[in-house]
């Protein structure tokens, strides 16, 4: 089987500035590109106000839809308004205490801090200790860029398996993208395991997207596990008529082989109507 329904993520992005304007959150954007190309499927994403509330809402109504995994970005900051992990403890009932590996971990990177700028004080005040409160049976992930440590925590959910893991990334987008692909590897093997993506595109002259749309039909009941897509999309030669097919499984040659016969298929039924195939485009 090409994708496990057991594989599942769902995404929220927290913060009041990105509900503003006043920040583009880049951050789902790249997360949805990671996590589809180990295989896995992005079942939802969503941008959340620092309020206790609403995280909560959000965080239990997803362990009802019992995703494998959790991601939250922003929120893990010294200030007042970081509150991801006290909304985090807050919905799941747990005590916050102050974690010891964590308290190390923000410590160093102050430490470290002192000895690179000029007249900076390596000092664990009350707003820096913050950061290293977690919920009960939390555990850190170190943050290689920051001082703010990323989070893992195991909860019972809806999930086939029981269990759902939820893990919280600072909001910084450097600081994010090195936890990911360094630090929190281990517990991305174990929930969402390895595997890979497959996205080709089949760029088309110029044409009436509707003539296509029943070829497109047969070709995704022949092939249901490849996502066949139509659109106009404007490349750097001018605007064109594309046949998107994408693929995501554990098996990478499953996967390849699976697109490489849906991508057969709809040339020769595309040819058969009069299109001209300019070229096809793999990512």
């Amino acid at each position: 089987m090409i994708f496990s329904n057991l594989r599942t993520v769902e995404i929220f992005a927290i913060g009041n500035e990105l509900l503003v304007g006043q920040v583009l959150d880049t951050n789902t954007h790249w997360l949805i590109r990671m996590v589809t190309g180990v295989g896995a499927r992005v079942t939802r994403a969503a941008m959340i106000r620092d309020d206790y509330d609403h995280i909560g809402d959000e965080i239990h109504a997803a362990l009802r839809r019992g995703p494998r995994l959790i991601l939250t970005t922003g929120g893990l900051g010294p200030t007042e308004d970081d509150l991801t992990l006290r909304a985090i403890a807050r919905a799941l009932n747990l005590p916050m205490h102050l974690h010891p590996e964590a308290l190390e971990m923000v410590r160093r990177r102050y430490a470290y801090l002192a000895t690179v700028r000029p007249n900076f004080s390596a000092e664990l005040n009350d707003a820096r200790r913050k950061m290293a409160f977690f919920p009960e049976g939390a555990t850190p992930v170190a943050n290689p860029n920051g001082a703010a440590p990323a989070m893992v925590l195991d909860t019972r959910s809806e999930h086939p398996d029981g269990v759902t893991t939820i893990v919280s990334l600072p909001g910084v987008p450097d600081e994010m993208k090195t936890i990911f692909t360094t630090t929190l590897q281990p517990v991305l093997a174990r929930t969402i395991g390895a595997g890979g993506y497959i996205e080709r595109t089949i760029v088309l002259d110029k044409g009436d997207e509707s003539r296509i749309a029943a070829l497109l039909r047969d070709v995704q009941a022949h092939h249901p596990t490849v996502y066949v897509k139509s659109r106009g999309q404007m490349l750097e030669d001018g605007l064109h008529l594309t046949v998107v097919l994408s693929v995501s499984g554990s098996d990478l040659l499953a996967i390849r082989e699976e697109v490489r016969r849906t991508e057969e298929e709809a040339i020769l039924g595309l040819r058969q109507l009069g299109y001209t195939v300019v070229r096809v485009l793999e990512s």
